[in-house]
């Protein structure tokens, strides 16, 4: 039973995170970044949506495309999330409501 509250804490807190970086992007810093091949997306732990969503260039692979997955967030940030992304210039902007979180898709 505690496990599932803390899991439902945990959930809430990366999705008011996620929330509060779309509405208010974080100041950008000096990282080093590999860009990713076509077909991969990529994961956003808690530990790395800031990074991701300072710079959203930052998850854009060669051909253009952006795909992130935030496992455990929940639906209340995907339309922020759009807000966000059509914001930056992004088109074809998708965020799917997949059974391990929000997953975004887009395109320059």
């Amino acid at each position: 039973m505690v496990t599932d509250c803390t899991g439902m804490l945990h959930r809430i807190y990366l999705t008011a995170i996620v929330i509060s970086y779309a509405l208010f992007p974080p100041r950008p810093e000096n990282f080093r970044h590999i860009r990713k091949g076509a077909a991969e997306h990529i994961a956003v732990r808690g530990d790395n949506i800031r990074f991701y969503m300072t710079d959203l260039d930052r998850a854009i692979n060669r051909e253009g495309e952006l795909r992130l997955l935030f496992p455990g967030c929940f639906a209340l940030a995907a339309p922020l999330l759009l807000f966000r992304l059509k914001r930056n210039g992004f088109s074809n902007c998708r965020a799917l409501l997949t059974a391990e979180g929000v997953f975004l898709s887009a395109s320059r």
